[in-house]
């Protein structure tokens, strides 16, 4: 049974103290909704840049909205296809985290398969590796070996039963900052590791409510730095992997990074209350925000979807919050009956 070794120190506490509080002043922000989809999509953008230029993806933010807008670049077929794929899987985790189920290892297969179709051989996307992984430096000296790969799926089963069984008692940022660490270490499949263990992480916490609706973005800390990134990685997975390892240092890193993130967020809704005061005419409910957000993302969603996305709301009260939001001329219904459609208004 995997087990993490680490200390939780006063400076963790403090890092942690602070993210509750700019969470909590986040989640309570009077913000228009036409501006929370404008961060979420932001977000979207921030995230699949940042994580595949850690990779070495060479667009730049400008190019990947171009991306994502079905925008023709010839000449980085490649890194295209990169951020293509990155989409995919973040628009994966959006409709995975609807669910509310636990993070599992068909999650892990799924979001690799997704980050790298295409850009491995089909045989070895969304599954283990079935060869023994090195990490190598930029002189080809080997800096870390991982584990035997027949003992892949269990050291990955592992994790997930922690994280069912044992996670539930421990902050969400110290949760993910674990898994994280362990899928990196774990080194699980032959190619794209990092992003699947960033995309992973950013799925546990949207299924624990913890990604500030989907507005916060841990990656670009990562591509600040990405010196730091593998240096505190390194540091704790020594040169091969091993059983009990300290990860002390590796959640000081990720506490500071996931503060620093935080901060940048709340940063961007005070700047965005500040430039466009509320207009009462258009405010709407969270709830209505989420049904609107997903609209965006999928360009139109049913009643089906909407269901979904608010769980614990009766159906009768779902169908009211999308009058309202076709009312207030945010969103365009179609069809009829079970068939109908409501369509993200341009």
């Amino acid at each position: 049974m995997f087990e993490p070794v680490y200390t939780i120190t006063n400076e963790i506490l403090n890092r942690i103290a602070q993210i509750e509080a700019i969470r909590g002043a986040a989640m309570h922000a009077s913000v228009l909704p036409e501006r929370q989809i404008e961060m979420r999509y932001r977000a979207t953008v921030e995230k699949t840049y940042n994580s595949t230029s850690i990779e070495g993806n060479r667009l730049t933010r400008k190019q990947v909205e171009a991306v994502f807008a079905d925008g023709t670049l010839t000449r980085h077929e490649y890194a295209v296809l990169e951020v293509r794929n990155y989409k995919k899987a973040l628009d994966f985790i959006e409709k995975r985290k609807l669910t509310g189920e636990p993070l599992s290892g068909e999650d892990l297969l799924k979001l690799h398969a997704l980050a790298m179709s295409e850009l491995i051989p089909k045989d070895k996307t969304g599954a283990y590796r079935k060869g023994d992984i090195y990490i190598v430096d930029q002189d080809e000296n080997v800096k870390y070996r991982g584990p035997a790969a027949k003992k892949t799926p269990k050291l990955v089963n592992d994790l997930m039963l922690w994280l069912s069984a044992k996670a539930a008692n421990i902050h969400p940022c110290i949760a993910s900052g674990i898994l994280h660490y362990q899928l990196v270490t774990i080194h699980p499949f032959s190619d794209g590791n990092g992003r699947t263990a960033r995309l992973a992480t950013m799925l546990y916490l949207g299924l624990q409510a913890y990604d500030f609706n989907s507005s916060i973005v841990l990656d670009s800390y990562y591509a600040e730095e990405k010196q730091e990134y593998y240096a505190a990685l390194h540091q704790c997975q020594g040169s091969e992997y091993q059983e009990g390892a300290d990860i002390s240092s590796w959640i000081e890193y990720f506490t500071e990074g996931f503060l620093s993130s935080a901060k940048v967020l709340f940063a961007e809704l005070t700047i965005i209350r500040l430039i466009a005061p509320g207009d009462e005419k258009k405010r709407i409910s969270l709830e209505e925000t989420d049904l609107l957000s997903y609209a965006k993302q999928f360009g139109e969603l049913t009643v089906s979807d909407a269901c979904d996305i608010l769980r614990t709301v009766p159906k009768r009260t779902v169908q009211r919050r999308l009058k309202n939001l076709v009312d207030a001329g945010f969103l365009i219904p179609s069809g009829a009956g079970k068939s109908t459609a409501y369509r993200w208004r341009e």
